[in-house]
């Protein structure tokens, strides 16, 4: 089934038009996107890694992905966390960590305090291959040795003050 994205100028004003995933982009349009980072009470960050067939294929990331046309980036990251690893977050457990934007995309950033065991992740085979729950020591070492989405470390080092 193909996924459509609302477009956005600069100023992420909607532009009334969509697009299908994969179609080229207008000089100055913008989709949205959100990321999730979980928290667990250990002080601990849920990383997930990305199927060997996608883009960045093997490397580790937090949950997350475009927001799909008419959808808000919190309806978005509560999809995007059931899908990936098969857990219900609620829209009101999301914290706001803040927006970014990218070359041809705007990043909402959230925050889920939550304690998830890990026998209750259920990984989307076409997703994600594995999930753990790492330090911020430890993630902080998996950038430095280039196992963390490079994009996805340079917004965690942009924003991991405001864990």
């Amino acid at each position: 089934m193909a996924e459509y994205w609302d477009i956005y100028d600069k100023n992420r004003i909607f532009q009334n038009r969509t697009i299908r995933r994969g179609d080229s982009f207008r000089d100055g349009e913008y989709y949205v996107c959100c990321e999730v980072w979980l928290k667990n009470s250990k002080d601990e960050l849920l990383i997930t890694k990305r199927h060997p067939d996608k883009k960045a294929g093997g490397l580790w990331e937090f949950i997350g992905g475009g927001v799909l046309a008419g959808e808000t980036t919190a309806q978005a990251a509560v999809r995007e966390v059931k899908e990936e690893i098969c857990i219900d977050i609620k829209e009101t457990e999301l914290l706001f960590l803040d927006e970014l934007r990218q070359k041809n995309y705007f990043m909402d950033i959230y925050l889920v305090n939550k304690d998830i065991k890990p026998e209750n992740i259920v990984l989307n085979e076409n997703e994600t291959v594995d999930a753990k729950w790492v330090s911020k020591e430890k993630l902080q070492e998996m950038i430095e040795s280039k196992q963390i989405v490079f994009s996805v470390a340079k917004r965690y080092n942009l924003f991991r003050n405001k864990l």
